[in-house]
């Protein structure tokens, strides 16, 4: 498990903060195991002639860093192509193709990944990085092809509409295509879209490619990073762009998986980002194992994220597959360093932990799956919209909602004991994958029945949907084994306040249980609106009509969603938490063991107790908590004579605390 400090430019460009900075980190024996600093401040790229001076002196800083502090020293390349405008007096200013979007803008800050003549240019920086002789070498995360600010999308140049129209055999105004991008018009969008997708993942690692091949000409044994967030738009291609990196010659690479949660202003972001880092990490081949996830507070006012944040954060982020952590936490001013202080001491406080954490390795988390794949933009804002408001991600975001419950959550379909599908997701995946996926249990909404309805295949539910209500409708639970006791409670989310419509569902095979209905504030009965059903299949299916993933959080919805997804699971959750708390659980592990948990209580209040029920577990637990607590527990055979579910108690949780249970 590695820890890694990134470097602002300030720091080490004047001797006297260097000397500071050494000084600082020498306070903190262990805090770190690799300093790697930033090549400039600022986003655009810089001239060759300004970094020359600069590399020079980094050979000189990253020497001394390892002879004073003992750790490896590395070198972030701010800006390949450019992040977006800033600082444009004072960057890299030739008239090459800049990022253009489908309206013919472009960011003066961030230049074509496909020009000859930048490419050049990349190829050249990255030979005299790896001159000035660092450990590693991280490709920052400019390298992209959306949000280079002010533009969106990227890139419709001529030469990328050119050599998009070798790929398809036909050529295509900016306008034109970017219609057609837009269309309604059915199967051939989608196709389209595809094929954009696979055009911009080619894209980047033809770029990363290069960056390998000038690297690598100049000391063959230098391993490289790359920073990614959820590279949707980009085509998710972390196969070809690892391969792209590691070379012919198969060089070790690293990776770096981040995207926001810059301040603590709405502390559940932590998690949000941490199921961000599990799917990223859940996309590398198992063969990348240094993955060391991305913690900013970016643009580093100290107050803006408190210390208690950072180190939970990190711990989440092992939790969910990172293997390390790169903080980036530092001031970029030539200033002290003293009230950053905290920070180290609180990183090198949690470090044993961290080491724990960081022994899970490339295990994958096991729970409930929300699909995915990395043709997933294609269904953006479906049908018509692309790429206006990313209403794909925030489908695929939203169903994480169910971790907040208590029930866990895996990153990619070998961990599912079952599935979610919101909104067109359906739509990025064949035909073929989601009959297999119906082959198992299944939680959809409205808006991915309808999906599945445009491909034939709502059958596989047992419902279709007549009809919405459009206000004052509120969940009543029937009569029905899953809802137990849980009978005519009901579930108002306020359609005045958050507006969605709900949806009418009514049964169209036999065997279609009711599990609430719709009523108004006059208790008129409205119709069904979440429904389960047996499929030809095998498999076991809810669809959900009313608030699918929002304001779940009461007692009689969330205990509710818990025996659900028990239920669809066949019971195969590797675990879930039978207390009424806001705490987040992954479970971590291969197959045929019983896998090792992390909890989080994602919430202020302190815990005096929570029970999980935890299948095939083991009987004694190693408990261990960024805290420092550690023990041996106990687990017990589940209420009810059950054989293959045991409960196991931790008292006292604090809030915002996280712990580790290994089983023995």
């Amino acid at each position: 498990m590695q820890v890694t400090f990134r470097i602002g430019g300030p720091l080490w460009l004047e001797e006297g903060c260097f000397e500071h900075l050494l000084a600082t980190f020498g306070d903190y024996p262990g805090v770190a195991d690799e300093l790697v600093f930033f090549t400039s401040a600022t986003h655009p790229p810089l001239s060759l002639e300004v970094l020359r001076p600069r590399l020079a002196r980094l050979r000189d800083v990253m020497a001394r860093t390892r002879s004073v502090l003992g750790v490896q020293a590395g070198i972030n390349v701010l800006a390949t192509i450019g992040h977006h405008e800033e600082n444009l007096a004072g960057s890299l200013d030739e008239p090459w193709q800049r990022a253009m979007d489908p309206q013919g803008r472009v960011c003066l800050g961030s230049y074509c990944i496909s020009d000859p003549r930048h490419q050049a240019y990349v190829e050249a920086l990255y030979a005299l990085v790896a001159k000035a002789a660092p450990d590693v070498v991280w490709v920052d995360d400019d390298v992209r092809l959306a949000g280079h600010m002010p533009v969106g999308l990227t890139c419709f140049c001529e030469r990328c509409l050119a050599q998009f129209a070798e790929q398809t055999g036909e050529l295509l105004g900016r306008e034109e295509l970017f219609d057609r991008l837009d269309s309604v018009h059915g199967k051939a969008a989608l196709r389209l879209r595809r094929q954009w997708l696979a055009h911009n993942r080619a894209k980047v690692a033809g770029l990363l490619s290069r960056i390998e091949r000038s690297a690598h000409s100049v000391r063959p044994e230098l391993p490289l990073g790359f920073m990614t967030g959820d590279r949707f738009y980009e085509g998710y291609g972390f196969d070809e762009w690892e391969k792209a990196l590691a070379g012919p010659e198969g060089r070790e690479v690293h990776w770096r998986p981040g995207g926001g949660f810059y301040w603590d202003d709405a502390p559940l972001g932590l998690v949000d980002k941490a199921h961000d880092v599990g799917r990223q990490s859940a996309a590398l081949p198992r063969s990348v194992e240094n993955i060391q996830s991305e913690i900013e507070n970016f643009p580093y006012h100290r107050l803006k994220k408190s210390v208690r944040a950072t180190v939970v954060e990190a711990a989440a982020h092992l939790a969910a597959g990172a293997t390390g952590t790169a903080f980036n936490v530092l001031s970029m001013q030539s200033e002290p360093l003293d009230e950053y202080r905290p920070f180290l001491a609180a990183v090198q406080a949690a470090r044993p932990f961290f080491t724990e954490l960081g022994g899970l390795g490339r295990a994958p988390a096991l729970g409930v799956w929300p699909a995915w794949n990395r043709d997933l933009f294609v269904v953006d804002g479906w049908p018509g919209r692309w790429g206006q408001g990313l209403s794909a991600v925030e489908a695929l975001r939203r169903q994480y909602v169910l971790a907040e419950l208590g029930i866990p959550h895996c990153y990619g379909r070998d961990g599912a004991a079952m599935t979610t599908l919101s909104g067109a997701t359906p739509l990025a995946f064949t035909c073929e994958e989601l009959e297999d996926i119906f082959r198992g249990g299944v939680l959809l909404d409205v808006g991915a029945w309808q999906a599945l309805e445009w491909l034939g295949l709502s059958h596989l539910t047992g419902v279709r949907v007549t009809g919405t209500v459009e206000s004052d409708a509120s969940e009543r639970f029937t009569e029905h084994s899953i809802n137990g006791a849980l009978a005519g409670r009901q579930r108002d989310c306020r359609q005045s306040f958050w507006h969605q419509p709900a949806s009418r569902i009514e049964p169209t095979a036999d065997g279609v249980a009711v599990l609430a209905t719709l009523v108004d504030y006059l208790d008129r009965e409205l119709g069904p609106c979440l429904t389960v059903y047996e499929n030809a299949l095998g498999g076991r299916v809810a669809v959900a009509g009313y608030y699918a993933w929002f304001l779940l959080h009461n007692f009689a919805k969330s205990s509710q969603m818990k025996r659900l997804c028990r239920w669809l699971s066949r019971d195969s959750l590797p675990v879930v938490v039978d207390t009424f708390a806001k705490v987040v659980i992954w479970a971590r592990g291969e197959p045929g063991a019983p896998p090792a948990l992390v909890l989080l209580n994602a919430s202020m209040d302190l815990l005096d107790e929570v029970v999980l029920s935890i299948r095939d577990g083991a009987e004694r637990y190693v408990y261990s908590s960024l805290d420092g607590g550690s023990a041996t527990l106990n687990s017990q055979p589940a209420d009810g004579g059950s054989t293959d579910q045991r409960r196991l108690t931790l008292a006292n949780v604090p809030p915002w605390g996280v712990s580790l249970l290994r089983p023995e």
